[in-house]
């Protein structure tokens, strides 16, 4: 087995059910912004499809057609890929989303946005999420985290925790937690042999609800 292989059976398993524990709500419509390859929109089709809409956003091209190619190989209707945005606002309506999912996307080193961009992507969770509409953020790299004045700081969950509450949404401890797979799909790692799935790197999923 590969470690594709496990990528896949994770998306059908614990994947699959860390949405299924994020939100109840029947035929969501869900925003996968900056999805990369597409693993946690494809655990949430596998939870949800066909019963959902689910927007995979990213800037990479090539990366939007391989989850077309895979979605459509893999008989799931449910998953809409759209090229993102540089300025990481979202081309979508206000209240349109039950569930907007951000995973390894809040970085410090954007040059366009001196590491603030992330202050911009929970502007647009807020407005694009329905009242009472799920923001799910898991975060790596947090020593890499700028403050508003552009300060490069060491974040903890806690920090960004009541960052994220202070634009009106109301955090839901839970125990999930999710894989950063960067490394499965990087050149770097890929020529010198790969990595192991256990030695994925696995963080703390912060989950939020939209108060309005």
């Amino acid at each position: 087995m590969t470690i594709f292989d496990e990528v896949d059976s994770w998306e059908k398993s614990e994947g699959k059910s860390i949405f299924e524990n994020i939100t109840d709500v029947k035929n969501p419509v869900i925003l996968d912004y900056g999805c990369g390859m597409g693993n946690y929109s494809f655990a949430a089709a596998y939870a949800f499809d066909p019963n959902c809409t689910l927007y995979a956003v990213d800037i990479n091209e090539q990366a939007l057609d391989y989850i077309s190619d895979k979605a459509r190989n893999g008989k799931l209707k449910s998953i809409i890929t759209v090229k993102g945005r540089e300025d990481y606002k979202h081309d979508f309506k206000d209240d349109t989303f039950d569930l907007v999912f951000y995973s390894d996307i809040f970085h410090g080193e954007e040059k366009q946005y001196g590491g603030l961009h992330r202050f911009v992507m929970l502007e647009e969770a807020k407005r694009t999420l329905k009242k009472n509409g799920i923001l799910a953020v898991l975060p790596f790299h947090l020593s890499n985290f700028r403050d508003k004045e552009k300060k490069k700081c060491k974040y903890t969950y806690k920090k960004l925790v009541a960052e994220i509450c202070d634009y009106g949404f109301e955090y839901a401890e839970n125990d999930l937690q999710g894989i950063h797979f960067e490394k499965v799909y990087s050149p770097y790692y890929q020529q010198k042999g790969g990595v192991n799935f256990d030695e994925l790197e696995r963080g703390k999923i912060l989950v939020f609800i939209n108060k309005g």
